[in-house]
């Protein structure tokens, strides 16, 4: 649980996402066209140009792909180099990226707790609807030119989905708990008599809230990956080893 609350430690995260092996984050649908497939090479050859390590130590590469996509691009003989770029807007996806982390973890640790059992059918609906305009949005962008606005709906969109996320599934909320070492009342107790048999209908219905919640989870990551590669790749681990150690 205090992972919940750790801050985003980038080195960290980029030192243990290159140990991975066999992380099979599916192939999101940004990768489908070659307009996608030339996006991400722009990225990647930029960054490659611009990143300087001072930035990468700060802020780590997740973060300034994603400046890349929101922000005007710094160029490599701007001068000075440092100030070329917008610290306030770094600040801003770093934070988005802690959000991003904190979510899937805070998420996943309650679900497994079974607190998304009695989530509500019309907050699955809402959520499944807001990653579905997302992703409509997202391909949207990818299908025009890579011009400086269409990269900034790209990124605005996906921060507009875990807002959405966010809020329906109380994150805030969750970590109020972790903080308080309350995660136990996770589970109310008529979910729990249910689950003990009492009410087999109603038990098979709670595990499928949990698993709608997981997969939305999932689709979440699968979006930012292109992005925020080494992070992406930590949490999906984190998902399958909370898989392994339940029932759902």
């Amino acid at each position: 649980m205090d992972e919940i609350l750790t801050p985003l430690n980038h080195r960290e995260i980029e030192y243990n996402a290159k140990k991975l092996s066999g992380c099979a984050i599916p192939d999101s649908f940004l990768y489908k066209s070659d307009k996608a497939r030339a996006l991400l090479d722009w990225i990647s050859q930029t960054g490659s140009r611009v990143f300087d390590d001072d930035l990468v130590m700060d802020y780590g590469t997740d973060c300034l792909r994603l400046y890349l996509l929101f922000e005007q691009t710094p160029k490599e003989h701007d001068a000075p180099f440092y100030e070329s770029w917008n610290e306030g807007a770094l600040e801003g996806m770093y934070k988005f990226l802690g959000r991003y982390r904190r979510f899937i973890l805070a998420a996943t640790a309650w679900n497994r707790q079974g607190g998304y059992q009695a989530i509500q059918k019309e907050s699955l609906e809402r959520m499944r609807r807001a990653s579905g305009q997302a992703q409509q949005k997202i391909e949207k962008c990818i299908g025009r030119e890579n011009t400086m606005p269409n990269r900034h709906n790209i990124v605005s969109a996906l921060m507009e989905l875990l807002n959405v996320l966010q809020k329906e599934l109380q994150i805030g909320e969750i970590v109020t708990k972790v903080r308080k070492h309350a995660m136990d009342e996770a589970v109310p107790k008529t979910v729990r008599d249910a689950n003990a048999g009492s009410n087999v209908q109603e038990a098979a219905a709670n595990t499928g809230s949990q698993e709608a919640v997981t997969q939305l989870c999932r689709e979440y990551v699968i979006l930012i990956a292109p992005f925020a590669c080494d992070l992406s790749k930590m949490l999906w681990e984190k998902m399958d080893e909370y898989l392994l150690n339940t029932s759902i």
